[in-house]
């Protein structure tokens, strides 16, 4: 019996984890809706810039790049004590191929209200939302 209750236990603390690998996130059946706001986002943006990539800003090298989507990522968490924000992430890679993880900070009206880097070639940029 406690060798079943032990196996039990891990499945379980192994399944969570493997849920909510990246971010400690908050299970929401929003994601749907926030992703959509992702893509419609990143597609206006991309579509106003000239070469049809999305351009951000990388607080490590202190300049724009210019990003090519490549997936979303599944969690999503709420962020922020004053104005609670979604915040989703998506993999991008730059033009020199350095990849970019970049979360979205996405309003309860589904619409993106800011861009953070956080992480550049897998190295974690820490930031605070108050």
């Amino acid at each position: 019996m406690k060798i079943i209750l032990s196996v039990l236990c891990s499945t379980i603390v192994l399944m969570a984890g493997m849920a909510w690998a990246e971010h400690p996130g908050v299970a929401t059946n929003h994601r749907d809706a926030i992703q959509k706001a992702m893509m419609t986002h990143i597609e206006e943006i991309t579509e106003r810039n000239a070469n049809g990539l999305y351009p951000v800003f990388d607080p490590a090298a202190k300049t724009v790049v210019q990003l090519k989507l490549k997936e979303f990522h599944d969690s999503v968490e709420i962020m922020g004590r004053t104005t609670p924000y979604f915040v989703s992430c998506a993999d991008f890679t730059a033009e020199d191929g350095t990849p970019y993880d970049l979360d979205f900070l996405v309003s309860s009206k589904y619409a993106v209200v800011a861009t953070l880097v956080h992480a550049k070639n897998g190295k974690k940029i820490s930031y605070e939302i108050p």
